[in-house]
């Protein structure tokens, strides 16, 4: 039989089921509270009231107003204007409110439209009921720290991306799961139906995922229009078995899942369960788990599966829960905590709405999966591998800078992992010094501190003039389940050496009353030798808490051991978490006690880029006097980057390998350097720049900005060219003989920016003319032209094409590369066969900008030859005037014309063979007559017109 798996909850007090109410638990520590319910029509929110700029409105005058009489209304208005806004738009300020300006301005003859200056919002907030916050009840805060609106700005659709949910079964009828539901699966019977939630633990993740998003009623779902399948896998106690679970995932997969929703774990790896996932990988399925909910590093499962995405809880700011399992499994945190989500109507108490608050990891995970819904289809070709690396590259860190046990990458960013632009990661407070033994603070009695980060350690020290026995108590802060973070105590004693004297840890005690609200303790009783011992404070659950802790040392009580794990180092640098580190950092490590330096090694003592999981490369040396290792990396470290120092492996004196340790600090946020091979090259009207982005772990933008002259633009100044992490850009809309100036700076994700680097392309000029516009075909005609840069300089040599096309054609084909003279002197001689425009081009290079010259066209005219045979013939003689057409049209109409009365006048026509020929034959009386041929202009010819010939009749 397979090892049961529970839904991921804590113990629930009986005393939580109070006033008559059903109150049903939820996934985390805390009891589900009454659903939201609707408040009464008295109080009920109105629609929303526009809101407008106070002292504007919005004026477009009228095309008949001169700019005296705007200027006059203006004036008159006692208002000021700002540039347009849009075509004939502009805005107007003044010193009374909008309302009243409106009618002032309505008034004026000028004015042909006015309006208030309106307040619009992304149209991506749903008008769910529940979205916006109302009574301290609402979504937006929590999805507001995931950037959900504006991730619903770039997708809102799901598209075929079915998601399926494995828990408890949902209820099908809820008004807010209308059409978003396909065929389920009961895992538990067999039976392929939409199995029932007898648990209400479904409905409520189902519901994360994929309640109806923007349909005035309810919640909004983060899929916003997903399809959801459920699959029953978990009872009505929110329990299940391994082998349904893995059916239920197998059955999934086989009907059209595309993402897996699983709000389910425990201890205990089950290698078929994990074989059900990897298949679903395999077949392209996104999997995504619930980290778990006791609070502690035990691993979970499948959460511990490296082939899914394991999802923390944080509040709504961000912050990690208390209940939160943590370790090196978790990918990424969400918002876990009073989360509200569609809740079974049947176990609902009379008079709310079926709606409840959801607290606990199997919360944050339909959020993540939600989101990766969206991004699966947003890239349906992505592997799940990419889709997690996609969410857990762009997650915003949190707690220890870098991948970290509790965070993992940091808190989901739905935005940045649809595409949009980063914003910043959440703060993480200064570290207090005292993180290692060689910094412990001196203590003779107690102190009071917190624990303001995630995973820190206070360390403190008590000297003892002889040995002693000391009773040390660690009282937590009041333990509140109305509060996301409370301190779980946990402190370790040791001696000189650092070897382990006593330990205790109360992280949550199954007897705790939360009505009482009172402090956890926990509390050793320790015998020590004479000399300094010291003394850990931690928090057993990895979250952090501003409120104060108490540490009280008294001497006397029953003394003794409890030794548990020994600690291995005594002092690191840089000190843990600390941030601002020189990239020329050589971290180190102190032993605490003698170890073999046969082991330490360059894979024992490690340096990993605590961003990317990237080993540093570099060397280790170690000082046995000083119990100091040294890793010098093989080149600087980069600027604002978190490191991770590894201690693994690592043996003591006698051979037993020590703890493994490991420490993180972050390097200094310096400005970054310049972009590399800054460059520019002249094309046609633009210019193709290229660079080399610098290596950055924090990198923002690229910016590019141009002037139209040698001086360089600042930041603020000139035009943006571009803004992006790319490395070129094709800068088009360029003018001709205009000398442009580019200078790029790399700025990072804190607004850092780096010097400048410029390029520069000198504007050139050109020329072009002919030596007859109009010529016979046969002969030929010069192109004569020029090419300079714009002080006149020439350039020898300079290769410029000579393109040319037929006349009332639209495109030019390339004639001939001319070289310029030493002094930009352009000439090629050219015998068109008909009539053509011609222009010059210097196409740019890496110094020079493009020209072209204006068109010119040079017409040609066909040659014609003609003969009058016999020219002298008797009256009513034949006589032919024949001749031949260069080049020629077949069946071109050509006319002979007679000369007759002082003009040229038609006589007749025909049509020219196909060699060109024509034949005219001329019959008449006496008398002298002079003819002559005229071929037409036609679309690539112009007209031509014979030499006379003279008839003789006698």
């Amino acid at each position: 039989m397979f090892r049961p798996v529970h839904l991921l909850r804590l113990a629930v007090p009986a005393a939580l089921v109070a006033g008559g109410l059903v109150v049903l638990a939820s996934s985390s520590g805390s009891a589900a509270e009454p659903g939201p319910y609707r408040p009464p029509v008295a109080t009920k929110r109105s629609p929303a009231t526009p809101q407008y700029e106070p002292n504007s409105v919005m004026v477009k005058f009228k095309k008949s107003a001169s700019a005296s009489a705007r200027k006059s209304a203006v004036s008159k208005l006692r208002t000021t204007t700002e540039d347009s806004v849009s075509a004939g738009v502009v805005k107007l300020t003044g010193s009374v409110s909008a309302p009243e300006l409106l009618k002032k301005v309505k008034a004026d003859k000028t004015v042909e439209l006015a309006s208030l200056n309106y307040v619009r919002r992304i149209s991506a907030t749903p008008n769910d009921d529940y979205y916006p916050v109302f009574d301290g009840v609402g979504q937006s805060p929590y999805l507001n720290t995931v950037r959900m609106p504006q991730a619903w700005d770039l997708s809102k659709s799901t598209g075929s991306q079915t998601v399926a949910v494995l828990d408890t079964g949902v209820d099908a009828g809820h008004p807010d799961l209308a059409g978003r539901l396909v065929p389920g699966y009961n895992a538990i019977t067999n039976v392929a139906q939409t199995p029932v939630d007898d648990n209400g633990h479904g409905t409520m993740t189902l519901g994360i995922i994929a309640a109806n998003t923007n349909n005035t009623i309810g919640i909004a779902g983060v899929g916003w229009s997903a399809k959801a399948m459920p699959v029953k896998v978990l009872d009505a106690e929110g329990s299940g078995y391994d082998d349904d679970i893995a059916e239920g995932i197998d059955w999934a997969v086989a009907h059209g899942a595309k993402v897996i929703n699983m709000s389910l774990g425990g201890p205990g790896d089950n290698a078929v369960l994990h074989d059900a996932v990897k298949n679903a990988v395999a077949k392209g399925v996104v999997v995504v788990v619930a980290a778990g909910n006791d609070g502690t590093d035990v691993p979970q499962f499948p959460a511990s599966y490296s082939e899914v995405i394991a999802v923390a809880a944080a509040n709504e700011g961000g912050a990690l829960t208390d209940f939160s399992s943590y370790g090196n499994w978790v990918d990424v945190a969400a918002p876990g905590w009073n989360i509200i989500s569609t809740g079974v109507r049947s176990m609902t108490p009379a008079g709310y709405d079926p709606y409840w608050y959801c607290t606990g990891t199997s919360c944050s995970a339909p959020i993540v999966t939600g989101i990766a819904a969206l991004v699966k289809n947003k890239w349906p070709s992505w592997t799940p591998a990419q889709i997690a690396a996609r969410i857990k590259t762009t997650a915003r860190d949190a707690g220890p800078r870098g991948a970290d046990p509790y965070y993992g990458y940091g808190n989901v960013d739905a935005y940045a992992a649809l595409g949009g632009r980063w914003t910043t990661d959440f703060a993480v407070n200064t570290p207090d010094g005292n993180d290692q033994p060689a910094r412990a603070v001196a203590l003779t009695s107690g102190t009071s501190s917190t624990i303001n980060t995630e995973g820190e350690v206070d360390w403190y020290k008590v000297n003892s003039a002889a040995a002693r026995n000391l009773t040390v108590k660690l009282t937590g802060p009041v333990y509140d389940y109305d509060v996301p973070a409370n301190i779980g105590p946990r402190v370790d004693v040791y001696d000189a050496d650092l070897k382990s004297l006593g330990h205790a840890v109360n992280p949550f005690p199954a007897d705790y009353d939360p009505e009482n609200k009172q402090p956890l303790t926990a509390t050793v009783d320790v015998s020590v030798p004479a000399g300094d011992a010291f003394i850990a404070v931690r928090n057993d659950n990895g979250s952090r808490d501003s409120r104060y802790y108490t540490l009280s040392i008294t001497e006397g009580g029953a003394g003794g051991s409890s030794a548990a794990v020994d600690y291995p180092v005594r002092n690191v640098a840089p000190n843990d978490l600390w941030r601002g580190s020189a990239v020329t950092t050589k971290p180190t490590v102190t032993f605490a006690r003698e170890v073999l330096a046969s082991s330490v090694t360059g894979s024992t003592v490690r340096l990993v880029n605590a961003k990317a999981g990237t080993a540093v490369a570099g060397s280790v040396s170690y000082d046995a006097a000083t119990k100091q290792a040294v890793f010098t990396p093989s080149a600087a470290l980069r600027d604002n980057t978190p490191y991770k120092l590894v201690v693994s492996g690592v043996q003591d004196a006698g051979g037993t390998a020590l703890a493994t340790f490991s420490s993180v600090f972050a390097t200094a946020d310096n400005a970054p350097p310049a972009v590399g091979s800054f460059d520019a090259s002249g094309a046609p009207e633009a210019a193709n720049l290229s660079w080399t982005v610098p290596a950055l772990s924090d990198l923002d933008q690229v910016i590019v900005r141009r002037n139209a002259s040698n001086t360089v633009p600042t930041l603020t100044t000139g035009t943006q060219v571009y803004a992006g992490t790319g490395t070129s850009v094709k800068n088009t809309g360029l003018k001709q003989g205009v000398t442009y100036t580019w200078a790029a700076w790399v700025k990072d994700r804190s607004g850092k920016v780096s010097p400048a680097a410029v390029t520069r392309l000198i504007g050139m000029k050109s020329s072009i003319a002919t030596t007859s516009t109009l010529i016979t075909n046969g002969t030929s005609v010069t192109l004569k032209g020029s090419v300079l840069r714009i002080d006149n300089k020439a350039y020898a040599g300079l290769p410029v094409n000579l393109y040319v096309r037929p006349n009332g054609a639209t495109s030019f084909t390339r004639l001939a590369t001319v070289k310029a003279t030493s002094t930009g002197a352009l000439s090629y001689a050219y015998k068109p066969s008909r009539s053509s425009v011609f222009t010059y081009v210097f196409g740019g290079n890496a110094d020079l900008m493009s020209t072209r010259t204006p068109y010119v066209t040079v017409q040609v005219r066909p040659a014609i030859t003609a003969s009058l045979s016999p020219a002298t013939v008797r009256p009513h003689q034949l006589s032919y005037f024949a001749g031949k057409v260069t080049p020629w049209h077949t069946g071109k109409t050509v006319y002979l014309q007679q000369y007759t009365n002082g003009a040229w006048k038609t006589v007749t026509s025909t049509k020219l063979t196909s060699s060109g020929g024509y034949t005219f034959g001329l019959f008449k009386t006496t008398g002298k007559y002079s003819y002559r041929l005229l071929c037409p202009a036609d679309f690539d010819h112009a007209q031509a017109i014979s030499a006379t010939k003279v008839l003789t009749v006698s």
